[in-house]
């Protein structure tokens, strides 16, 4: 149970937004949020954190791959990814309610090097998103956390500790192989994550796996397999999803049509570009932009949930 998590995002949530929202705390990478209404699948970029439902129910797809969390449930991101988040259970008699919270790479892998040896996180299964409980521990040290959104002064002081005790819990969880793994140099997260960071900043240029695996320090077949392990797609989907998501993001939000949109992420060919905007988003590039920016709530709640999974959250109204 995260009754007492719940109740003090719920008291936050009423003073900031008081109906359904994102709000931005003063705590770095800290976000809030609640809606009364299952939202539609919204395709966006995980980065690093962590994601608590106290409330309700949210599914995330990654490819073929469905991870489902509720109520009392969190869902760890360990790598960067392109994924389909949707809120499936909420009412106005029971919102979803939760928090996001990004994760301190450089304090977890302090942490990391100061266990001692007979603590070594265990479990983890490889792939980048890993559903856990919060157990107590986790609970109380997100409850302090929490404190310093009311006290802001305090922030940075108190945070960098705060942090340490929840990387600590997240390390001695059932995810933490896969945490740790994250941050370790000699860990195939870390490498593959170097090569995302590449594929980010030059998304709109040919891209070859041979030299992204040479950033990884791997071979091509070996980073091919850990990438789609991690992330559940290849590096050249990954690659297309990237372009996708900046062009939809410019038409709807500069209104550029499809031509410019295309040209500038790095299609070369407009008619390849509707059809795979088309097999992403579910409708051809004008048509889709043109019902996301005539649903000016809907594209807010995705334009909020999407800032926040990159963590860049803030309230739009």
């Amino acid at each position: 149970m995260t009754q007492a998590l719940h109740d003090v995002i719920t008291r936050m949530l009423d003073a900031g937004i008081g109906t359904d929202g994102y709000v931005v705390t003063p705590v770095p990478g800290l976000t809030l949020m609640r809606t009364t209404l299952p939202t539609p699948p919204s395709h966006m970029q995980y980065r690093p954190k962590l994601c608590v439902v106290t409330q309700g129910a949210k599914q995330v797809l990654v490819a073929d791959q469905a991870v489902a969390y509720g109520s009392g449930q969190a869902m760890i991101v360990t790598v960067e990814m392109p994924v389909v988040s949707q809120v499936v259970e909420a009412a106005p008699e029971r919102s979803f309610t939760g928090l996001t919270l990004d994760l301190d790479l450089e304090i977890i892998l302090d942490v990391v090097t100061r266990l001692d040896p007979a603590n070594h996180p265990q479990g983890g299964a490889g792939f980048g998103l890993t559903v856990i409980a919060v157990e107590p521990q986790l609970e109380g040290a997100l409850l302090r956390l929490l404190e310093l959104v009311d006290q802001p002064h305090a922030v940075d002081i108190l945070y960098p500790a705060i942090m340490r005790e929840l990387a600590y819990w997240l390390l001695m969880g059932p995810a933490g192989r896969n945490v740790a793994r994250m941050v370790l140099p000699e860990g195939q997260p870390l490498r593959i994550a170097r090569a995302i960071a590449h594929l980010r900043e030059t998304f709109d240029t040919p891209v070859s796996v041979a030299n992204l695996a040479s950033l990884a320090g791997m071979s091509p077949s070996s980073f091919h397999h850990h990438f789609k392990t991690l992330t559940s797609i290849s590096p050249l989907q990954y690659q297309k999803q990237l372009r996708l998501l900046e062009a939809r993001r410019m038409m709807v939000t500069e209104g550029v049509n499809a031509g410019v949109a295309a040209i500038a992420v790095g299609y070369e060919s407009p008619s390849q570009f509707s059809r795979e905007y088309a097999r992403l988003f579910g409708a051809p590039p004008r048509r889709e932009t043109q019902r996301a920016r005539s649903d000016p709530a809907g594209f807010a709640a995705h334009h909020n949930e999407r800032l926040a999974a990159a963590g860049e959250a803030r309230v739009v109204s």
